[in-house]
């Protein structure tokens, strides 16, 4: 039995399509705050139950019986998601999950500039501790989330931004649950730290060309302090640590933290991810 937690998410609703070509339904539980949210993938034979990172002894029950588990990493400030997540490796462990998959990011250390990577190391660490199988997915970052910099091309001639020579092999959400869909099915998974990345590493400088080319309107990457992009976000209304991660991340990226490009997704899954140009191609 495979267990995915935060299923209601984009990530979760992925991994459990792709999970319902491969294996019955009726073997995979989708764990979420919200069940009601997950009602059409339970008319599809999924079983649906509630999971609170906050509740470890629910989660320790939600568990029993499974052997797998999908930790997908959430969405809450940096401390309160060391503590939900620590704690629910403590459930697994407890449950007699004997096997984690947990989505990671690309230099999980706390040495980065990206804060959230901060999170990703102390679990990481908690996993190499904990006694139980895993495989670590190091997920670069997603390719998607380039829609709102392709907009403001789109809008301003100007992609404008920190960092905006770093590379980065950027991986689609698509492609990133792939992954963890082939990593919850291998056979003696053992344990593993991969890294998911795309088959080339691009600046916002490549971006820009990329464009120009196929809007055939030149574009053009600029670099931006931190105030200047503190303003960009400000309308967004973000909570200060999200503040704080999306300035790490730019710096991290302009560090060059993000440009080593894996062939551990191909290994994975037998097949090459998508590349960034053409994600870029289906987005402009």
């Amino acid at each position: 039995m495979i267990f995915v937690t935060g299923a209601s998410g984009q990530l979760g609703g992925l991994v459990a399509d792709g999970l319902a070509e491969r294996v019955d339904p009726s073997t995979v539980t989708l764990g979420t705050r919200s069940p009601e949210k997950l009602s059409a993938y339970k008319a599809k034979g999924f079983n649906v139950v509630a999971f609170d990172f906050d509740d470890p002894a629910g989660m320790t029950a939600a568990l029993h019986g499974h052997d797998r588990m999908l930790l997908i990493s959430g969405s809450t400030d940096i401390e309160t998601r060391k503590r939900q997540q620590r704690a629910a490796i403590d459930a697994a462990k407890a449950a007699g999950v004997s096997h984690i998959v947990y989505t990671s990011f690309a230099n999980a250390s706390d040495q980065s500039k990206f804060t959230f990577a901060w999170i990703h190391a102390d679990t990481e660490g908690c996993l190499a501790k904990a006694g139980l199988g895993y495989t670590i997915l190091r997920n670069n970052n997603y390719a998607d989330l380039q829609a709102g910099a392709i907009e403001e091309a789109r809008k301003t001639g100007r992609i404008a931004l920190p960092g905006h020579a770093g590379k980065c092999a950027y991986i689609t959400r698509a492609d990133a649950a792939a992954a963890a869909v082939a990593a919850l099915l291998a056979d003696n998974p053992g344990n593993a730290v991969l890294d998911i990345t795309g088959p080339a590493a691009y600046s916002a400088k490549d971006l820009a060309a990329m464009l120009t080319e196929i809007w055939g309107k030149p574009v053009e990457a600029v670099e931006i302090d931190s105030a200047a992009f503190e303003d960009k976000l400000a309308p967004a209304g973000f909570p200060p640590f999200y503040v704080e991660a999306f300035h790490g991340i730019r710096g991290a990226t302009g560090d060059g933290e993000y440009e080593s490009v894996s062939d551990d997704f191909e290994k994975l899954t037998g097949r090459k991810a998508e590349d960034f140009k053409q994600v870029v191609k289906r987005l402009a």
